[in-house]
């Protein structure tokens, strides 16, 4: 009887390690235009976003300005700010808040504008499918 539950045990499978959480990011949208606008009613599972914006076409020279806000769709409520830029530009930021569903309020006079909004989860795996290079 001892002899069977060694063999038994000894055949059993090793557990394998533990895979770390890596970030996964899907896109969420791609918004461009000129002048004020409020864009998005983006449902979050996470409240995890990577967005990145991009000036150009400044039409007065010293004039142009660009300011996008993240915030609550719901209540209006300001979650942050994204970027607040004079000019001809780019950027990157990151929030990190909760699940919700967002939209964006984008301030904009003499400058075309636009962003993208990925939301990042994680999952476990060795790598990640889309790996960001962190710009600013």
């Amino acid at each position: 009887m001892f002899l069977a539950t060694l063999v038994v045990a000894s055949c059993a499978p090793t557990p394998s390690e533990p895979q770390p959480i890596v970030p996964v990011t899907r896109l969420v949208g791609t918004w461009q235009g000129r002048d004020t606008a409020t864009v998005g009613d983006v449902p979050s599972e996470t409240g995890r976003f990577r967005i990145r914006w991009e000036t150009s076409n400044e039409t007065a020279p010293g004039a142009g300005t660009f300011k996008l806000t993240l915030r609550s769709a719901i209540s209006g409520r300001t979650i942050g700010i994204v970027a607040d830029h004079k000019g001809v530009g780019t950027g990157t930021a990151e929030f990190d808040d909760g699940p919700r569903t967002y939209d964006f309020l984008v301030e904009s006079a003499h400058v075309d504008w636009k962003f993208t909004v990925e939301e990042t989860t994680g999952e476990f795996g060795k790598t990640s499918r889309l790996p960001f290079p962190a710009t600013r």
